[in-house]
């Protein structure tokens, strides 16, 4: 409808957009008569009768009639927009949870939170101002025009020849205004995403002296859209005042002229020349509103098309409910890789070539390698936030894409290296692992990742605010809190990224024997670089350049004096050097 992708509308909102288009239709009608019937009143009186008192019930009825119908309007408008609001802010959310973490490598995180918080509130103004008064605004002129014609012809024809000036005068200048609007809304979206990286990174400039710097980039932002708002603002002024004192003061003039000759002529009575100037003041309201919901629509259409592009966005993961109907059975799960390829897009070579890995139940295999090696890439195919360009993944038996992806997902656990922690209560973040945890459940898990004596030490407990992303806990605890929720999850399959990188010495002797104890029976992928962490696996897969340069177990490896023995000669070195300089 009007060119508006269905993506953005629901059922609930078309009923809307029909109630309101219903209600401003038949609102005009109701308003004819009205001042039909007041013209009559005015000619009875101008002969000695009093309509007004003969007929007051029908007067007060149309007038009843009129404001009913007018807050049904405003009422269908309002609702109509809100709906589509709810409607587009949970597309956006579902289709950030559809895209995975490869959206943020396309797009920054303030411009997307931009486009469904302040970019939606422009949709209110495409719906309730643009998308319902258009259709009204085209059926009004035609009845007015008829009730007018009705009256006196001579009078209608000149009312007539005003009503395709407005449209064109309005249409010459949307290009420009599309443009502006356009320019407007990709620096509104470059400054919140500024703003929002200055807040999160304000550690970071303050350490390097750069906020102040910082500062003069986002005053240059914020100018550089004040510029453009100006100019916005100039349009829609400049044609607001051509519409209001040109067109709209004019139609009105003209009908009075024109009608008082007509009335020196004979051809009118006078009551027929005060409704012929009521109706006209209603035809000049119509020609106000076409430039209205033009620039709301402007505004409006420039969001939509911001959102819809957003949409269209290519799912990184294919996916087919038909196909996706199998379950995983038992509590043990074996991983194949096999022959995988992935390359990311715009990219020149894959990222993984041919890779090839068994994970069998209850074996810890440890993924290293240098970085840019692919570690990373293999961990997102295999949660599955990516999809193989060739090859296939295998849990349990059974292909990937017969399995869907909330089914592979429970079957996982992740820790990792750099864990993100939701504003909220300890709690809270435990139990996005499990919803339904006891308290006494979380506290087990908290335990098993060493967090439990700084729990309880705390005066709120588990009602600790861990604070914005984690900022009220320190990096260890932060990633022990992320190991305990994994804890929590108990999945058969268990993926640590690097668990023990913020953890001190001591910690981690303790860590890696609740690690050892939870996860055993489980199939576990250990993406290290500490070596004492990797010595503790069962087999190893050393990567380089995407592909598996070596694996095999720890003495394998050192007998074999490839890569991963030369990491062990290089973490020897590094030790002797130390303890020469201590």
């Amino acid at each position: 409808m009007l060119g508006v992708d269905d993506r953005l509308v629901t059922p609930a909102t078309m009923k809307w957009v029909r109630v309101g288009l219903i209600a401003g239709i038949a609102t005009m009608p109701m308003t004819i008569l009205l001042y039909y019937v007041l013209g009559l009143a005015v000619d009875a009186a101008w002969q000695g009768s009093n309509l007004v008192r003969q007929w007051f019930w029908l007067l007060a009825v149309l007038v009843l009639a009129k404001a009913v119908l007018a807050w049904v309007f405003r009422t269908g408008q309002f609702r109509a927009s809100s709906e589509a609001k709810l409607n587009v802010r949970d597309r956006i959310h579902k289709k950030v949870v559809e895209l995975g973490p490869g959206i943020l490598g396309k797009r920054r995180t303030g411009e997307i939170a931009n486009i469904a918080t302040e970019g939606v509130e422009y949709l209110d103004y495409y719906f309730s101002v643009y998308f319902v008064q258009i259709w009204v605004a085209i059926a009004i002129p035609v009845m007015l025009c008829a009730a007018i014609f009705w009256i006196d012809w001579v009078v209608g024809l000149w009312m007539l020849a005003g009503v395709p000036l407005t449209p064109l005068f309005v249409g010459s200048s949307a290009r420009g205004f599309r443009r502006i609007s356009a320019r407007n809304e990709d620096v509104k979206n470059r400054n919140s995403s500024q703003y929002l990286d200055s807040i999160q990174g304000m550690t970071t400039l303050k350490m390097f002296n750069q906020e102040k710097a910082r500062g003069r980039e986002m005053e240059a932002g914020n100018e550089a859209q004040r510029r453009t708002t100006m100019k916005l603002l100039a349009v829609a002024q400049s044609q607001f005042i051509f519409l209001e004192l040109g067109f709209a003061l004019f139609s009105t003039a003209v009908a009075m002229a024109v009608a008082l000759y007509r009335y020196s002529g004979g051809h009118v009575s006078p009551g027929e020349v005060l409704a012929v100037v009521l109706i006209s003041l209603e035809f000049s309201r119509t020609l106000l509103l076409i430039g209205e919901f033009f620039f709301a629509g402007a505004l409006g259409r420039e969001v939509a098309r911001e959102v819809r592009e957003f949409l269209d966005e290519k799912v990184p993961v294919r996916f087919s409910a038909e196909e996706a109907s199998k379950e995983l059975r038992g509590t043990q799960v074996s991983i194949r890789i096999r022959n995988v390829s992935y390359t990311y897009p715009g990219a020149d070579a894959p990222a993984v070539r041919n890779f090839s890995m068994d994970l069998n139940p209850g074996e810890t295999v440890a993924l290293v390698g240098r970085s840019g090696s692919g570690k990373t890439t293999v961990t997102n195919l295999l949660l599955r936030t990516l999809d193989p360009d060739s090859g296939e993944i295998l849990f349990g038996g059974v292909p990937e894409r017969e399995l869907s992806l909330e089914r592979i997902r429970r079957q996982i656990a992740l820790v990792p290296q750099d864990p993100f922690l939701f504003y909220g209560t300890i709690a809270e973040n435990l139990r996005v692992a499990r919803e339904e945890a006891s308290d006494e459940e979380l506290f087990e898990a908290l335990k098993g990742a060493e967090l439990f004596d700084f729990v309880e030490a705390c005066p709120d407990g588990l009602d600790t605010m861990v604070g914005d992303q984690g900022m009220a806990l320190s990096a260890g605890q932060a990633q022990r809190l992320a190991i305990a929720r994994a804890i929590l999850k108990d999945a058969p399959i268990v993926v640590l990224d690097e668990p023990t990188s913020q953890i001190d010495v001591e910690t981690e002797t303790a860590l890696h024997q609740a690690l050892q104890r939870l996860t055993r029976g489980k199939t576990v992928l250990l993406i290290a670089h500490r070596l004492s962490t990797i010595e503790r696996a069962d087999r190893i897969v050393v990567m380089a350049d995407g592909a598996v340069s070596e694996k095999g177990t720890r003495d394998e490896l050192l007998a074999h004096g490839g890569i991963y023995a030369g990491m062990i000669r290089t973490k020897k070195e590094l030790e002797s050097r130390a303890e020469a300089v201590a």
